[in-house]
């Protein structure tokens, strides 16, 4: 019934390395206090795949998602600082995500504590009609938003014990 014109294969990779790539241009080189830098698809195993910076602890091991972290026993309340500064940056260049989940945000380790927060999946805006990137208000109270959602998540999950040994199971 739809015309093959309107219709299209959806692929999430190319989607977000299109993001990256205007937020890069639009954002400059400040994006990478908090953004990895696209480099573009690889194949692999499984398919295409983008490629992305790979964000590393002070000692040089790789930084572990705020899922893993919580679920290991982190002081979840030791990470507000450094999810805060992450949404502060976010505002103050109005980069709009999909919901901000614990596993799609990794947190750079410093020798003295968390550092800064990454987000390395779920980049734009998934609204149909982006009113929120056209109007710049709306983009910053989406932002907000966004930004308290994802830390009574954090809360709720890391009260929870994290990941249970059920949950790996199911």
């Amino acid at each position: 019934i739809i015309p093959a014109h309107w219709r299209r294969e959806y692929n999430n990779n190319a989607h977000e390395q299109a993001i990256l790539e205007k937020l890069e241009k639009r954002v400059g080189p400040v994006m990478a206090a908090h953004l990895p830098r696209s480099y573009g698809m690889a194949e692999t195993d499984l398919g295409p795949g983008l490629v992305l910076d790979l964000v590393r602890d002070h000692d040089g091991g790789i930084s572990r998602s705020i899922r893993e972290l919580i679920t290991t026993g982190y002081d979840l309340p030791k990470l507000k600082p450094s999810f805060l500064e992450f949404g502060k940056f976010l505002s103050d260049n109005l980069i709009l995500t999909r919901s901000l989940l614990d596993h799609n945000l990794v947190v750079k380790m410093r020798e003295d504590g968390p550092g800064p927060i990454f987000l390395i999946d779920g980049f734009g805006d998934p609204a149909w009609i982006p009113f929120s990137s056209w109007i710049p208000a709306l983009g910053h109270a989406k932002v907000a938003r966004r930004i308290e959602e994802a830390w009574q998540r954090f809360e709720k999950f890391a009260a929870s014990g994290g990941v249970s040994d059920e949950l790996r199971r199911t």
